[in-house]
């Protein structure tokens, strides 16, 4: 373990990690958005399992977001199902941030004493 918070120690990691987060929300959200406004169109269409693959591949909440926003795929089980996951899958990285940098902050602290 000491070896994987040594490793976190180097902020870089850190906040590529945290920027490749929000990037792949942005895009699953943009996703949703431009296979609604296709979809009110009749144009070329997303498929429904690049959709679902970018939801679960840590886009939960750009998903989820899409989805409110455009009102799109919102009756249909399965990307209910798929944004829930996803959502979980996408909040354990957060937590993990969290909860490392919460061991930094006590770190810092008992350092000072």
């Amino acid at each position: 373990m000491q070896a994987v918070m040594d490793l976190f120690l180097n902020f870089d990691i850190l906040k590529w990690g945290f920027i490749l987060f929000v990037a792949i929300n942005i895009l699953t959200f943009f996703l949703y958005i431009v296979d609604k406004r296709n979809a009110v169109k009749n144009k070329w269409r997303i498929r429904e399992s690049t959709l679902i693959y970018f939801t679960l591949a840590f886009g939960g909440i750009g998903a989820l977001l899409g989805m409110c926003v455009a009102r799109h795929k919102t009756k249909k089980w399965k990307f209910r199902i798929a944004v829930a996951i996803g959502l979980l899958i996408a909040l354990i990285p957060i937590i993990y941030i969290i909860s490392f940098a919460s061991d930094l902050v006590g770190a810092f602290v008992f350092s000072l004493i």
